[in-house]
Formats: structure tokens, C-alpha cells, sequence
């Protein structure tokens, strides 16, 4: 049996020893990141999912923790894209300022987090929760821009503030947040729905407290945007499920859609997050920030989903969960393998990495074709369970929304694949570019793996979401032995649509070595009609691939961000104003407090 309490203390050690090692020699503060973070992971989902984890607390006796399938669910998942990532880190910190604050905030981060998914009492949750604001907001500044990190303070403080708030008031019902989320009631339990939403929307990145995430995202080292899209937002999302499942039902019921004013009003929310999650991305030239964003309309699942709160959808959003977490890691992982190999990850100044990183070439294939939802990734089953709910509620509005998306989706992916990895080669990464070293291409070749097996047997997942099911008082997902999902509209054999969808990909290959042109053509031969060209620039056809549906609304992708200035410019205001009356030492501020408190102490007289 191995003890929780042990397992994070035993995080918080290694991130001290990755510290003073890291100072020595910095590959030894990292390399402590990968055997910390492999035995957080190998300690929860062994010991977690054969339901032997010790949670007792005794070394700190005030944080209490509780286990639970749901608990188990995110932190196995989150422990496994950190301990995939940490094999990246040796090749990072070499160009790091800091290497051995990175390898400490790395596992700090880890055991926050972990923290936040166990722990019951209040203060324990308030504290986890803020040692992973605090440790990956350290990390942020590592990488191109330390500007990006007063935006996530920024966002990060308001969800705290939130959070604080919330935990304040169910305070005085009980010291345990689940049993204080059950007992809470009335004007109360809206106020704290709200409260709990703003954090959560606020980690997960979501519409409209997004702004932060592709600032983040897209100037971060390459190992923390990983381990920010993959595992730390993943936090958001757990506290969507603890408000959404746990609470009761906020608001009047709208009877024609079947759901409480609330659930519409956040499902609606996320139906906004897909939608300019997906536009925002078509537009960006910075591969990073384009998986931003997608990692941004990929939340907007989650949280629609959630709301939705039918078997299917919630079915659906946990698995979203675990198939964005696979997906959204290999890619951030393969365009930091190229930004490694090039030193850029802008999509107009590269081309035809196929040539010289196959692998990573095949990685964030595999990862692009899980994102959009196409078979046999988990994609395809998360977004098929989600699609599922959307029909069977009858919800018009936010099935267009998850579609919008679907489709978005496969269009934005695709854009790296063209401009990074196809098209073509520049004189430049000619001779110089070679394949990503080994200890890199392990953890995006076994994710790669995880996303084919989770689009293929999905059941041996979907059966452990149904005990988190029942857990919260949601019925279980039908599942008919191993390899069919039960829906209303029709049962899903992933097993079946992924044989067919193999024997298409080997038809074709056939027919293309068979019917192979006996004549190679260059790229250019067709391309410039005969003509010299002499700045080979020009010849990158991805630069504006989609110009045509960007100019559709690109006058209005700045409206959130100029809010945000304006929102920012009159906070200032006011504390110009208040720093005015509290903090400036003038005669004329004396008399006007002087009058001030005379007038409240000799109020009732006057009156």
C-alpha cells in the first residue's frame, strides 16, 4: 500500500534535490524531473486504480484527503503527460538562464496539482491550487517573453480570488469541500456555482477568460506548453466536474431544452470557447499558438459537455479529457522537437521536415487526426459521445457549435502539417536538420500509440468512467462487452470503423506504389511556370493559406483583447484614484478623513 501523503511529500523532496543538483550540472536537476514525475505516475495508477492508495494524513494533519475514481482519473492522466514530458527537459535547460528553478518548479507544479485532485478540506484545496498558480507562473518567463506572464497572473489571480471566495462561503457549512458542495443551498449555492465557474473557466482557458492562454502557450519553453495544454489545464477542467457534478442544478428549468438556466449558460459559454477557439487558430502563423487555441476550442468540449450532464455527454467529456491530453501533448512535443532542430516554430519560415524528421512527422499526424476527430483516434470517440448528447437533447444551437468545431478543427490542424513537415524544403535546414535525439522520440512515440489504442478499444477507459459515473449520480454509459458503445441513435464499434479505415489506408498505398509515376518532379518545376525566382520565400504556400476566410472576421478578433486593455487601463484608474485618498500625505486628504469619520461617529445625533 502506498500513501498519498509520502507520494507528495516525496515530490516536494525531489524538487529541492532536482534544485541542488541542477545547480551542479544542469541534465541532473532535469533527469530528477523524469524519475520524480515516472514514480508519481507509477505510484497513483498502480496503486489508485487497484484501489490500495493511502490517504491517510498524518505528517500534516490540517490537509485531508479522500480517494476517488475521479480523483485517480485526472491525476493518473496529468502525472503520465508530466513524467512524458520531463524526457524533454534535458534537452531544454541547457539554454535556460535558470536550470535548476525550472526542475523545481516543475515538480512543484506536479505536486500542486496532484494535491488539488486529493485533497478535501478547504485549506488544503485553496493552497494546492495556488502552489500551481504560483510554480508554473515561474515557469513562464524561462522561455521568449516575460511579458505573457503578467497576462496569466493576471487571469490566475481573478480565478484564486474566485476560488477564495467561494471557498469562504462554504466555509460555514463544512470544512470538507465535497460535503460542503452537497449541503450548500439557495442564494448561496448560485453565488458559489458562479464563483467556482470563473475559477475553473480561468485555468481551463476558456471563452471569455481566455486571452492568456495563447500568450502563454506560444512564448513558454517548449516542455512547459506541453505540460500546460496536456496536464495543468486539465485542473480546470476537475473543477467544472466538482461544480457541474457535485453541485445541484443552478437556476429555473427551461423545459423546452431539458436543462437549468445555469447548465445552458456555461454549455453555452463553452459552445463560444469551440467556436472562437477554432477561428482564432485559422488565423495564426506561430505553430504554438495555433495549438493555443486549438487547446483553447478543445476545452469548450469539455465544459459544453459537462453541462449537458446526460451519461453520454459526461461519458464524452471525461474521455475528451484524456484525448486531448494525448493529442495536444504529442503535437506540442513534435513542434518542439522541430523548434529544437530549426529554432523557430513559424510556419512561413519552414518547410519539408518530412525529409529530416520522419518520426516527428508521423507523431503529430497521428496527433492532428485524433484532434479532429477522425478515426481510429480517441478522438473520434470523446467528440462521437459529445455529438451524441448534443442530438439526443435536441440542443440546436450548440450541436451547430461542436460541429463548427469538428470541422474547424480538421482545417486549422492541417495548416502545420503543410507548412512544417510538407511542401517545400529550405536551402538552409537542407544539411543541417536531423531527426530529434532518441530520449525525445520515447514519450511522443508511445503517446502516439495511446492515442491509436484509445480510438480502437476505448471500452477497457469508458468502463472506469462509468464507476466516476455512478460516483457522482450519473447513470453508467451502455457498453456491450469490449468493443461496442450503446447510444441512442445507434451503437459505435470503434474496433470495426478502424479495421475498414486500415484496409482503405492499404488499398491506397497499394495503388500507390503500384501505379508509382516513373519520373520525380521537383517542387518547382511546376510551381514557378518556368519562371526564375530567386527569393525561395515566395515560394511557401502556406504563408496565407486561409486568407480567403480570414478576412471574413478579422476585424473582429481583437475585440476580447482590446476589453481586456480597456478593463486594465480602468482598474488603473481607480487605483490612481485610491492611492489618492489613502496613501498621499496633503493637508486637504486630512480634513476631508477628519470630517469623514466625525460625520459617521455623530450620524445619529445629526439625524
Amino acid at each position: 500500500m502506498a500513501g498519498l501523503e509520502l507520494v507528495i511529500l516525496g515530490v516536494f523532496t525531489s524538487a529541492v534535490i532536482a534544485f541542488v543538483l541542477g545547480s551542479l550540472h544542469k541534465v541532473l536537476g532535469s533527469a530528477i524531473t523524469i524519475v520524480a514525475s515516472g514514480f508519481v505516475f507509477v505510484s497513483i495508477a498502480y496503486y489508485g486504480l487497484n484501489g490500495t492508495l493511502d490517504v491517510t494524513s498524518n505528517l500534516v494533519p490540517a490537509f485531508a484527503y479522500a480517494e476517488s475514481y475521479a480523483s485517480i482519473y485526472f491525476a493518473a492522466l496529468v502525472s503520465f503527460v508530466f513524467f512524458m514530458v520531463s524526457f524533454f527537459n534535458p534537452y531544454f535547460v541547457g539554454k535556460m538562464k535558470y536550470p535548476a528553478l525550472y526542475s523545481m518548479l516543475y515538480l512543484l507544479s506536479l505536486a500542486g496539482v496532484i494535491g488539488v485532485f486529493f485533497v478535501t478540506n478547504l485549506l488544503g484545496f485553496f493552497f494546492y491550487f495556488e502552489l500551481v498558480v504560483w510554480s508554473s507562473m515561474f515557469l513562464i518567463p524561462l522561455g521568449k517573453r516575460i511579458k505573457s506572464t503578467a497576462w496569466y497572473y493576471g487571469f490566475s489571480a481573478f480565478g484564486s480570488f474566485s476560488l477564495l471566495f467561494a471557498l469562504f462561503i462554504l466555509s460555514g457549512t463544512d470544512s470538507n469541500i465535497y460535503t460542503a458542495l452537497g449541503i450548500v443551498s439557495g442564494s448561496e449555492q448560485n453565488l458559489v456555482f458562479v464563483l467556482l465557474i470563473i475559477a475553473g473557466f480561468a485555468k481551463l482557458g476558456a471563452f471569455p477568460l481566455h486571452i492568456w492562454l495563447p500568450k502563454v502557450l506560444g512564448s513558454s519553453p517548449d516542455p512547459v506548453t506541453a505540460v500546460f495544454s496536456g496536464g495543468l489545464e486539465k485542473m480546470g477542467a476537475f473543477v467544472a466536474v466538482l461544480v457541474l457534478l457535485r453541485l445541484s442544478p443552478v437556476g429555473p428549468m427551461i423545459d423546452v431544452l431539458g436543462l437549468t438556466l445555469g447548465q445552458y449558460v456555461v454549455g453555452f459559454l463553452g459552445a463560444l470557447t469551440i467556436v472562437f477557439g477554432t477561428l482564432m487558430a485559422i488565423r495564426q502563423d506561430d505553430a504554438k499558438k495555433l495549438l493555443a487555441y486549438s487547446s483553447m476550442s478543445n476545452g469548450g468540449y469539455i465544459i459544453l459537455a459537462l453541462a449537458v450532464m446526460t451519461d453520454t455527454s459526461v461519458s464524452g467529456a471525461l474521455y475528451h479529457v484524456l484525448a486531448h491530453a494525448l493529442a495536444s501533448t504529442a503535437a506540442f512535443l513534435a513542434i518542439g522537437a522541430v523548434n529544437r532542430q530549426t529554432g523557430t516554430t513559424k510556419m512561413s519560415e519552414l518547410g519539408g521536415m518530412i525529409h529530416k524528421m520522419p518520426i516527428s512527422y508521423m507523431v503529430y499526424l497521428i496527433a492532428i487526426i485524433s484532434m479532429a476527430g477522425i478515426p481510429p483516434m480517441g478522438g473520434f470517440i470523446s467528440k462521437w459521445l459529445i455529438f451524441q448528447s448534443m442530438i439526443n437533447e435536441g440542443l440546436i444551437i450548440l450541436s451547430i457549435a461542436t460541429f463548427f468545431g469538428s470541422i474547424g478543427s480538421f482545417l486549422y490542424v492541417f495548416r502545420p502539417l503543410a507548412a512544417l513537415f510538407l511542401g517545400q524544403e529550405l536551402s538552409e535546414y537542407k544539411t543541417t536538420i536531423k531527426e530529434a535525439p532518441f530520449l525525445m522520440l520515447i514519450p511522443m512515440i508511445i503517446l502516439s500509440l495511446l492515442n491509436v489504442v484509445t480510438g480502437v478499444i476505448p471500452n477497457f477507459v469508458l468502463s472506469y468512467i462509468n464507476k466516476i459515473l455512478s460516483e457522482v449520480g450519473v447513470s453508467p454509459l451502455g457498453l456491450d462487452g469490449n468493443f461496442i458503445i450503446q447510444g441512442n441513435n445507434g451503437n459505435l464499434q470503434p474496433a470495426l470503423i478502424s479495421g475498414m479505415f486500415a484496409v482503405g489506408v492499404g488499398v491506397a498505398f497499394i495503388i500507390f506504389i503500384v501505379l508509382k509515376k516513373s519520373r520525380k518532379v521537383e517542387l518547382t518545376d511546376t510551381y514557378t511556370a518556368g519562371n526564375f525566382v530567386y527569393n525561395e520565400q515566395l515560394l511557401h504556400y502556406t504563408t496565407d493559406f486561409y486568407a480567403p476566410l480570414e478576412r471574413l472576421y478579422d476585424q473582429y478578433t481583437t475585440i476580447m483583447k482590446d476589453f481586456y486593455k480597456n478593463l486594465a487601463y480602468k482598474v488603473k484608474e481607480f487605483g490612481q484614484v485610491v492611492r489618492y485618498f489613502f496613501f498621499t500625505y496633503k493637508p486637504e486628504i486630512t480634513v476631508f478623513w477628519i470630517i469623514l469619520v466625525l460625520l459617521f461617529l455623530l450620524w445619529g445625533d445629526v439625524v
